[in-house]
């Protein structure tokens, strides 16, 4: 087995060269022999679904067998979105789910996202490298490809349907004409189920779910991506459009201009809005957040806290801070109602609801948190890592220095975050200064301690 394929927050790998059946069956088998000892059950109720790549139904075969060979209760929803699996996890009350998906990557990939009850997410320091070690302790005669699945695919779209109704009570959805690019992933058919039950007005492209994602990669922060949908609202008078990823939990608004969000400011829409009359008034985001968006919600009193990057890292601190919202810079958007989890859908409903009330443009909402130039993300092919982040703490020894995600060097004009990526050779960079001629300055800077 390749035990690369074992991420921080999830399985991931090529198919078939580094993830394939007989993998997929020993590591369904370790999830299951996991969930029966952590909720000392001997039946677990495990809820499976898969997305649109080329390999999810073979690689669904081994996880159900993986799980029957336990004696787990597979209960699947056939091909659907990750918030879809979410949902039928929490609203049935499952023990766990298994998503078959490898999200925004490309085609080639595919992997596996487990989450116990009520969705709460694994990760490697709670549950990934347990299973991994189970996982590589089964023999080799463990490779029986066979059991079954109660299947409830319609019982759950319906529902899930049902809810994101309700939801938009009280909105008049059809005062908004929306662009929307699917990516060619799992949203397509949910997002029009939806839009045909409120009858939101919209254009869309790339709306039907295809494995081989042969306009762009499913990832909303992809460039094609993003210049497909201005293509499509160019010209053409739209109130804002929306881009989605493979597996329907991830999204990036663009505004009417057809300009890109940025995401920590739809956190300070976002969170503003739904947090601001709360006693618990409490945001969580992740520790790349501008300062222009912490200062936005700290302005109407709202707590920003901060998290390291990784949906399974926010969830856990929402759930014990209370926090009824929180985002992460890559399009994670969690709400405390939907079990802490991530659906763009429900994202997407509650951005028309903030639009309705406040009866302005996404551009000028976000005026007030753009007080800052920042570099975005910053990616660097670097031999040493570690070795990099500690160039950068002694290098920038006076300056008040943070570690909860890699390193966060704080000054009063400006601030930058260096952190490692989990699954490439990559040392990731954010700058943000308080005027474009500092931000060029400090990312030279920056860049020159990379090369020396």
């Amino acid at each position: 087995m390749d035990t690369s394929i074992f991420k921080a927050y999830d399985i991931r790998g090529l198919w078939p060269d580094q993830i394939n059946k007989p993998d997929v069956f020993k590591i369904s088998k370790a999830f299951a022999i996991f969930v029966k000892d952590f909720y000392a059950s001997e039946a677990p109720i495990i809820v499976v679904g898969y997305d649109i790549r080329k390999s999810s139904e073979e690689i669904f075969e081994a996880v159900v067998s993986g799980l029957a060979s336990e004696n787990c209760k597979i209960i699947s929803v056939g091909c659907c979105s990750t918030p879809l699996n979410y949902f039928a996890n929490w609203k049935w009350g499952a023990d766990g789910s298994v998503m078959i998906t490898a999200s925004h990557n490309p085609k080639e990939y595919n992997g596996l996202k487990f989450s116990l009850r009520r969705v709460t997410a694994l990760a490697e320091e709670n549950g990934i490298e347990k299973i991994k070690e189970i996982a590589l302790g089964l023999s080799q005669k463990e490779y029986v490809f066979e059991g079954g699945a109660k299947q409830q695919d319609s019982e759950a779209i319906n529902e899930y349907m049902d809810f994101l109704t309700k939801e938009a009570e009280g909105i008049n959805v059809s005062q908004f004409k929306i662009a929307v690019n699917c990516a060619n992933g799992m949203v397509g058919p949910e997002f029009k189920k939806l839009a045909d039950k409120l009858g939101i007005k919209y254009q869309g492209i790339f709306m039907e779910p295809d494995g081989d994602f042969p306009n762009h990669e499913p990832n909303p922060l992809n460039e094609k991506a993003i210049a497909s949908l201005q293509g499509l609202m160019r010209g053409n008078k739209f109130d804002f459009g929306i881009i989605f990823d493979g597996d329907g939990d991830r999204m990036m608004v663009l505004t009417a201009e057809g300009e890109p969000v940025k995401n920590d400011f739809l956190i300070g829409i976002l969170g503003k809005f739904f947090t601001f009359d709360l006693d618990n008034k409490k945001v969580v985001c992740d520790a790349r957040t501008s300062r222009g968006a912490k200062e936005y919600l700290e302005k109407f009193g709202i707590e920003v806290i901060k998290s390291k990057v990784g949906y399974p890292h926010l969830k856990k601190i929402m759930r014990e801070s209370g926090a009824f919202f929180g985002g992460e810079l890559s399009g994670h958007f969690f709400w405390q109602d939907f079990s802490y989890s991530e659906s763009a859908l429900l994202t997407l409903i509650r951005l028309m609801k903030v639009l309705s009330v406040e009866k302005n443009k996404i551009s000028d909402m976000i005026k007030p948190m753009q007080n800052y130039f920042n570099s975005g993300e910053l990616n660097f092919e670097v031999s040493d890592k570690e070795e990099m982040i500690e160039k950068f703490k002694e290098a920038y020894k006076k300056e008040n220095q943070f570690y909860l995600d890699g390193l966060t060097v704080e000054s009063g004009d400006w601030w930058f975050n260096a952190r490692l990526s989990n699954t490439e050779p990559l040392l990731r960079l954010i700058v943000e200064a308080n005027t474009e001629e500092l931000l060029c300055k400090k990312v030279s800077e920056l860049e020159k301690i990379i090369k020396e």
